[in-house]
């Protein structure tokens, strides 16, 4: 069995003034250093063989939290892969999340992010996000996807049976990716920040859990 154990940041500045952070970043607040080292004391004797984060600051430093609090880390590979960052949200990045999605959604009868997602599915979404964008940057459900799915198949190609690897990325990335990896897409929460996601990686990708 191949397995990898997802893992959103801690939370940072931005996410407490609750605005947009895609590809922008900031650094972890007091609270999310203490959120990640709870993940490390609840994965601490799990052995892993590949430890991954985003290229985000945010990200590397909730690995580094994790990772001083794990008992088998001698011999642990580490890397830093682009393809497992937050979505992009184009002219969105750094505004008020409320502000955000009464622009994009307002014209379509929703002034919540949750009430488009229920009706029209989270991928949809992005490309809603990417419509409403005035520099029609904001990351495609297409490109979304093509990003997740080349990621995991990098991931899974690294690992041998019965390896285990911890990935640290991003909540809407790791929302995307657990609706494109659970039967049906079903509606998803946002993971929590610290939130712990498990993906079946040994023949076709299959989620075990999400957002524990």
């Amino acid at each position: 069995m191949k397995t990898i154990y997802f893992v959103r940041h801690g939370q940072t500045l931005l996410n407490q003034f609750r605005r947009m952070q895609g590809w922008v970043d900031s650094p972890l607040t007091k609270k999310g250093e203490s959120q990640a080292a709870k993940v490390g004391d609840q994965l601490k004797d799990l052995q892993f063989n590949l430890a991954v984060s985003s290229d985000m600051m945010r990200a590397i430093h909730t690995l580094d939290i994790i990772l001083k609090k794990n008992q088998h880390t001698d011999n642990l590979k580490r890397e830093i892969h682009k393809d497992v960052r937050e979505v992009y949200f184009g002219s969105f990045e750094g505004i008020d999340s409320t502000q955000t999605w009464n622009m994009i959604g307002g014209p379509l009868g929703h002034f919540k992010q949750d009430d488009l997602i229920r009706e029209h599915g989270l991928l949809k979404v992005r490309d809603f996000m990417h419509d409403a964008d005035p520099f029609h940057e904001a990351e495609t459900a297409a490109q979304i996807e093509k990003r997740i799915k080349q990621a995991v198949g990098h991931l899974q190609d690294e690992l041998e049976d019965g390896d285990q690897a911890i990935v640290v990325s991003h909540g809407t990335y790791l929302r995307n990716l657990a609706t494109i990896y659970t039967e049906g897409h079903p509606y998803l929460r946002q993971p929590k920040n610290g939130g712990i996601t498990i993906l079946d990686v040994t023949d076709t990708p299959k989620i075990i859990s999400y957002n524990q």
